[in-house]
C-alpha cells in the first residue's frame, strides 16, 4: 500500500491538473474573445470610415476611425491573441488528460505499492511540466482567476470524492 505520502501526492497533482485545465481553458476564451472581438473592430471601423467618406461626413470621423482600425490591427497582430489562445487552449487540454491520469492513479493507489506509486506520481509530475513548458510566463500568471479555477476545483473534487472541507 502506498503511504500516506505518496497519498497526498497524488491528491494535490490531481487537484493541480484539474486547476491548470480549468485555468488554461478560460485564458484561451479570454484571448479568443480579445481575438475576436479586435477583428470586428476592424472590420466595422474599416467598414465605417469608407461609409463616412461615402456619405460626406466630416473628414476627422474617416480618419478617427482609421487611426482606430490601425490600432487594434497592430495591437491584435502583435500580441498574437489567436495564436496564445491555441497554446492555452492546447495546455489546457494536455492538463484535463493529465487529470484523468490523476485520477486513475487516485483510483488505483491502495493497490500499489510504494515504488510503484512514487513512479508514476513522477511520472505524471513530469507529464504536468512538459504540459505547460511552452507558455508565455506572462499568461500563466493571473492570481485572481488562478484563485477562482482553485477554489472551483476544490469545491467540485471535494463533493465527488467526499473529501472533509
Amino acid at each position: 500500500m502506498a503511504q500516506q505520502h505518496d497519498i497526498d501526492q497524488a491528491w494535490l497533482g490531481l487537484l493541480d491538473a484539474e486547476r491548470m485545465s480549468r485555468y488554461y481553458r478560460k485564458m484561451a476564451a479570454r484571448l479568443q474573445h480579445w481575438h475576436m472581438g479586435l477583428t470586428a473592430f476592424v472590420a466595422l471601423g474599416a467598414t465605417g470610415a469608407a461609409a463616412s467618406l461615402l456619405v460626406g461626413a466630416p473628414d476627422w470621423v474617416a480618419e478617427l476611425l482609421a487611426v482606430g482600425v490601425v490600432a487594434a490591427a497592430v495591437w491584435n497582430y502583435t500580441y498574437g491573441h489567436a495564436s496564445k489562445a491555441a497554446m492555452m487552449e492546447a495546455a489546457g487540454n494536455s492538463c484535463a488528460d493529465l487529470a484523468l491520469r490523476w485520477r486513475s492513479l487516485w483510483a488505483r493507489l491502495e493497490a500499489l505499492d510504494d515504488d510503484e506509486a512514487r513512479r508514476e506520481i513522477e511520472g505524471l509530475q513530469r507529464r504536468e511540466q512538459e504540459a505547460t513548458k511552452h507558455l508565455p510566463a506572462h499568461l500563466a500568471h493571473r492570481h485572481r482567476l488562478n484563485v477562482k479555477c482553485a477554489e472551483e476545483t476544490y469545491a467540485v473534487l471535494r463533493d465527488e470524492y467526499a473529501v472533509a472541507s
